[in-house]
């Protein structure tokens, strides 16, 4: 029974951070707001990278960098908040559908916040946060809500493949009776 837990929730972690994945990749691309994200960082790395060609260092490295800042971003993204809610839900025994799909989607969706308290902190973020226009306050609002629905697609396929069936324990197998002894 333990195995058999144990390979649900390997398959379960797989599918669930693939589509979530998936999901982020291809409503990324389709949003607005996610594109300038993706343009903005594009500009920066190519004028990093001509900067440093133009004074004979290899662009590769920087190359390298953005691999691994698009590594761990999908890391904090698209894994941490599945494994963490997997984790929770199998050790105190929740199954329930709105466990498993509101807190990846709640924790993926807290991410850009979280990233920007630990930056910032303090009364110039609360300034710098009231002076945002209300373009760049939309465009943020949507990033969160495809940060919320990735981590929703998530926990569902999670939930789907594994999350209905964790803890529960194996049915218990009928007494047996003895029969009633023969009166003589």
């Amino acid at each position: 029974m333990l195995l058999r837990r144990f390979i649900l929730i390997s398959i379960g972690l797989i599918l669930a951070v693939a589509a979530g994945f998936m999901f982020l990749l291809i409503a990324g691309l389709a949003q607005p707001a996610s594109r300038k994200v993706l343009e903005g960082l594009g500009w920066l790395f190519l004028a990093v990278a001509r900067s440093d060609a133009m004074q004979g260092d290899p662009p590769g490295s920087y190359l390298v960098l953005a691999a691994r800042i698009m590594w761990w971003a999908m890391l904090a993204i698209v894994v941490a908040p599945i494994i963490i809610t997997a984790l929770i839900g199998e050790a105190a025994k929740l199954r329930s559908f709105l466990w498993n799909v509101g807190a990846p989607a709640i924790m993926t969706a807290a991410i850009p916040w979280l990233a920007r308290s630990a930056r910032s902190a303090g009364s110039a973020a609360i300034r710098e946060a009231a002076t945002r226009s209300a373009e760049t306050q939309a465009d943020q609002a949507r990033l969160v809500l495809l940060l919320f629905l990735s981590g929703a697609v998530s926990g569902f396929i999670y939930w789907a493949v594994s999350g209905r069936e964790a803890g529960l324990s194996a049915p218990a197998a009928p007494a047996l009776n003895a029969p009633p002894s023969p009166k003589s």
